[in-house]
């Protein structure tokens, strides 16, 4: 019966490991997403193993939600990532993000709810605090800034991965220092602003794969927050720090609304 039970203990400790780690994927497969267009960051659609993520990720919010939603943006995304030439795709990029940062769906956090440059800094500094408390520092390959969308999403990747490896090598105790994080980072950060990033993104986008990147990372955003009992004010577009952007009404943000993310 003991060694029943060991055996039980360790295949409950295994899915959840797995669990974790498939989670860790979306987020760094997201990051990918938002940057410049390269193979290497495309490389996850062509994957043979692309059916078996998917299927595992939707299985990690079983019990709160059906996954349909998951499933379609999810499938809309690769069918597209890899029909749509990659030229197309950089041609799409630049045209979205432009050449300088951008008053349409600017991709850095402090362009959202930052009312002046000290609040901006105060901002900054908490994020790289985030940072530094895992032993952390910016890529220079990437050389992008410690809030834009693609670094935030990386840092969850890592967390999700960190706790794994805690659950299997050091215990309850390091493994929950990982889980406080997550909800931290996404109450305080990811969960505030990524929303509303991501229906700017799918309206300049207008169509194509990165309106389906952008409704994909909504959806993963609201199930990994429901997940977790997340509860955060959403950022509507009149927190938009940039004086040129078109305005948008309420109803735009309807799928991005506080109810489906928990807040109070």
């Amino acid at each position: 019966m003991e060694a029943d039970r060991s055996s039980l203990l360790d295949q409950e400790v295994a899915s959840k490991v797995d669990g974790l780690l498939t989670r860790s994927a979306m987020y760094q497969v997201l990051s990918a997403f938002f940057l410049y267009p390269i193979d290497k960051n495309l490389s996850m659609l062509k994957s043979p193993e692309i059916q078996e993520h998917q299927n595992a990720l939707t299985l990690c919010y079983e019990g709160i939600d059906d996954g349909v939603e998951l499933k379609r943006y999810f499938r809309e995304v690769q069918e597209l990532g890899v029909s749509t030439a990659i030229e197309t795709l950089q041609s799409e990029y630049q045209r979205i993000v432009g050449h300088t940062m951008s008053k349409e769906c600017p991709l850095y956090e402090t362009q959202y709810g930052a009312a002046h440059v000290f609040q901006q800094v105060h901002e900054l500094g908490d994020i790289q605090g985030f940072y530094r408390a895992f032993g952390l520092d910016i890529s220079e390959v990437e050389k992008e800034r410690c809030d834009h969308v693609s670094v935030e999403l990386e840092f969850m990747h890592f967390l999700l991965y960190k706790q794994a490896y805690a659950i299997e090598n050091h215990g309850d105790e390091k493994s929950q220092i990982c889980v406080d994080a997550q909800k931290k980072f996404l109450k305080e950060h990811i969960g505030k602003w990524v929303p509303l990033f991501s229906v700017l993104f799918a309206r300049k986008a207008g169509e194509g794969f990165y309106s389906a990147v952008s409704a994909l990372t909504k959806e993963f955003l609201r199930l990994e927050m429901k997940l977790m009992d997340v509860k955060t004010e959403i950022y509507k577009e009149s927190d938009l720090n940039q004086e040129a952007v078109a305005g948008a009404s309420d109803e735009c943000l309807s799928c991005a609304s506080s109810e489906d993310f928990g807040e109070e």
